[in-house]
């Protein structure tokens, strides 16, 4: 039943879009010919551009098919999807334009496939977000739901069971989890009951029948894991593992196959790419420029007010550790009393820290501090967004005891970041942090970067 759903949904989808190309297609020819003065037999007529529609129809879809555009399972953000789109499309507009330099047949108008990609992004994009916004209404009226039963009772248990009550548009119904201790019996997580132990997991897929089954319980012997994989492949039960103990792990894993033996590891990141490192810096360099100069007027007024405030230097500057372990000096306007980790050492800010000043405490509510920052992103030393940086102090702590903390040092330092505007800075979770952290590295656009940006205006949450 629900394969017979993902087919559906896969022939909408491709119908939609064929629909919102053939409108592009017609809006780009009439506005690009419609205002032309010249004699009428200079204006093409639409018959002969309507022949090149066996061309773009199918270049369209191929570069959305080999996008996974049409494939029903996707857990993206509607403005990663829209984003997406576009990014493809722009694929298709070049690869189409690189096609008439070829065909000598008709001479095909330059600008109007500049038309061609303005009302393609828009169109699909609008059509997309119909199609999305169609999907999410069937899940949340419980039209299209797939039950799962959880085997295994940890925090990721509880992570996914909280996952799925705040996103019912992707359908995920938990029904159960089996637990592997009798004591956890006749408890619930979430509303979701423990149901029996994960020892019993064949009778009760065959009691529930739920159209998936995920394995957390990481005490599953290899031997148990395939009989479980081969109970849910004849019952025709979809089979998910969860190969992430410490929840830690990339989703950018993937497989390479060296001498028929498969290879698991991890895919490069969309920053070891040297272009977009260069569209990253790019906009850093033309953001970081803007803002410098907007805001430079309230940050003379914050300098003045420092040295009104009391004894001390109006800026902070401390070393921290940024991209490939590298020091830095990272700059910020002074909050706290001189030597105010003199006989505590190395700290981090907590609420109702008595070391800031009257002033401080205000610069820091609001993210006033972190101004002078601007000035390491123009020299290269941080980018607008990315992992805050840390001491070495802290960073020798962590990378003892927290899985993967150096992985988030393979790109540059932030200003702001992915953790940061969810609320997971000062004394909080490092744990936590990092997966954001890792998160941001793995999806990095620089349509996130924009989006991160646009949240640090409201992101006050433990700002102290």
């Amino acid at each position: 039943m629900r394969s017979a759903h993902f087919r559906r949904w896969v022939a909408a989808a491709v119908l939609l879009d064929s629909a919102m190309i053939l409108l592009s297609f017609i809006a780009a020819y009439f506005f690009r010919f419609s205002g032309s003065r010249p004699a009428a037999a200079a204006v093409p007529a639409l018959s002969s551009y309507w022949h090149s529609l066996l061309g773009i129809l199918p270049v369209y879809l191929l570069l959305f098919r080999e996008a996974g555009l049409y494939q029903p399972v996707r857990p993206l953000r509607r403005v990663e999807e829209i984003f997406l789109v576009i990014k493809v499309v722009t694929y298709a507009v070049i690869l189409l334009m690189a096609i008439t330099f070829f065909y000598r047949e008709f001479s095909y108008s330059r600008l109007y496939l500049v038309f061609l990609w303005l009302f393609s992004c828009l169109f699909i994009s609008v059509g997309r977000y119909g199609l999305i916004q169609w999907g999410y209404w069937r899940s949340e009226r419980k039209k299209d739901l797939t039950e799962v039963l959880i085997i295994g009772l940890n925090p990721n248990t509880r992570a996914l069971i909280d996952w799925a009550g705040r996103s019912p548009h992707y359908g995920q119904r938990p029904v159960g989890i089996l637990a592997g201790n009798a004591a956890d019996l006749g408890t619930q997580v979430d509303g979701v009951p423990v149901l029996g132990l994960a020892e019993h997991w064949e009778a009760m897929i065959r009691k529930l029948h739920p159209g998936q089954v995920v394995l957390l319980d990481e005490g599953f012997s290899r031997e148990q894991v395939t009989e479980l994989v081969a109970a849910c492949e004849d019952a025709l039960i979809d089979f998910k593992m969860g190969a992430d103990i410490h929840g830690l792990i990339a989703r950018n894993v993937g497989v390479e196959y060296v001498s028929g033996i498969p290879l698991l590891g991890f895919r490069a990141l969309p920053l070891d790419d040297p272009w977009n490192r260069f569209l990253k810096r790019a906009f850093d360099l033309f953001a970081a420029g803007v803002m410098a100069l907007v805001f430079l007027p309230v940050g003379l007024v914050i300098a003045f007010l420092i040295k009104l405030d009391g004894k001390g230097p109006v800026f902070y500057s401390q070393e921290r550790v940024g991209r490939d372990g590298k020091g830095f000096r990272l700059l910020k306007f002074r909050t706290m009393r001189p030597d105010s980790e003199k006989e505590t050492g190395p700290v981090w800010a907590r609420p109702g820290d008595e070391r800031r000043t009257g002033l401080g405490k205000v610069l820091r509510r609001w993210n006033l501090d972190e101004f002078p920052q601007l000035l390491n992103v123009l020299r290269g030393e941080m980018s607008l967004v990315g992992p805050r940086p840390e001491r070495a102090h802290f960073v020798g702590k962590f990378r003892e005891s927290v899985p993967r903390y150096m992985a988030r040092h393979r790109v540059k330092s932030g200003l702001t970041g992915w953790a940061q505007v969810h609320g997971l800075r000062g004394d909080t979770s490092i744990e936590e942090r990092l997966k954001y952290d890792l998160y941001y590295m793995e999806h990095w656009s620089l349509l996130l970067d924009v989006e991160i940006l646009v949240m640090t205006l409201l992101a006050f949450k433990n700002a102290y």
